[in-house]
C-alpha cells in the first residue's frame, strides 16, 4: 500500500501543478486590477515554474524555496501541497503532514486528490510515530551503553585498587623480612664468633696443660745400661 501511495503520488504532482499554474493566471479584471498585480503574479509564475524545473530534477530543497517564495507572492491551496510533496522527498513526515493538511482546510472546495492526500497525511503520520519509536530506542541504548561504561569503570577501579593495595603490603612486609634475616644473621655471626672464641680458649688452656706438665714431670729414665768401660 505504501508503495502503492507514492507511486500514485508521483504521478499526481504534475496535473496539480497544472492546476496551480492555472491558478495564477490572469483572471479577467479591470486595467487597474490588472496592471497591480501583474508584478506579483508574474514573480509567482516564474518561481513556480522554477519550482516544476527543479521538482523533476529531483532537486526538492530547491523545489521547496521556489514553491514557498510563489506561495508567498500569490497564496494558492495549491503551492501548500507542492511544498508538502518536497517535504515528503526531502524525508521531512512531520513537516509533510502539516503541509498536506494545510492544503485541505484551506481549499475552497475539496480537492479531486483529497483522498490521496488523507493516505499521504495517514503515511506521515505513522513515519513520525516510527521515527518516534526509534528515537527513543536509540536513547534508550544510549543510557545502557553509559550504564555499561560506568560499571565497567567502577570494575576496573575497584581492581586497580585491589592491585595497588596487595603491592602497598607487599613493599610493607619486605623490609621487616629482611630485618628479621639480618637479625638472625647476626645472631649467628655472633655465635659463630663466640664458638671460635671459645674453641680458641679451650687450645690455649691445653698447651698450657701440657707447658706445666712438662715442667713439673720427674726426670725420665734411662733407655739403656750404659757402656763397658
Amino acid at each position: 500500500m505504501m508503495s502503492l501511495i507514492r507511486s500514485l503520488t508521483e504521478r499526481s504532482v504534475l496535473p496539480v501543478l497544472v492546476a496551480v499554474a492555472l491558478a495564477v493566471s490572469p483572471l479577467p479584471a479591470s486595467a487597474a486590477s490588472m496592471e497591480s498585480r501583474s508584478n506579483g503574479e508574474a514573480q509567482a509564475r516564474a518561481k513556480f515554474a522554477e519550482g516544476n524545473l527543479a521538482y523533476d530534477l529531483a532537486e526538492f530543497q530547491k523545489a521547496l524555496d521556489a514553491y514557498s517564495e510563489a506561495y508567498r507572492l500569490k497564496p494558492l491551496p495549491g503551492f501548500l501541497f507542492n511544498i508538502a510533496q518536497c517535504h515528503r522527498q526531502l524525508g521531512r513526515p512531520e513537516r509533510a503532514a502539516f503541509f498536506y493538511r494545510r492544503y485541505l482546510s484551506l481549499s475552497k472546495e475539496e480537492p479531486s486528490n483529497a483522498p490521496l492526500v488523507r493516505e499521504l497525511i495517514a503515511e506521515m503520520d505513522e513515519e513520525v510515530r516510527l521515527e518516534q519509536e526509534r528515537r527513543l530506542a536509540r536513547e534508550e541504548t544510549a543510557r545502557d551503553q553509559a550504564r555499561a561504561a560506568a560499571l565497567r569503570a567502577q570494575a576496573e577501579a575497584a581492581a586497580a585498587r585491589r592491585v595497588k593495595q596487595q603491592s602497598d603490603r607487599k613493599s610493607t612486609l619486605a623490609p621487616r623480612a629482611t630485618a628479621s634475616t639480618q637479625a638472625e644473621m647476626k645472631s649467628e655471626d655472633s655465635l659463630a664468633k663466640k664458638w671460635w672464641v671459645w674453641a680458641g680458649a679451650g687450645a690455649v688452656a691445653v698447651i698450657a696443660g701440657g707447658v706445666i706438665y712438662a715442667a713439673t714431670a720427674p726426670e725420665p729414665r734411662p733407655t739403656t745400661l750404659g757402656t763397658i768401660r
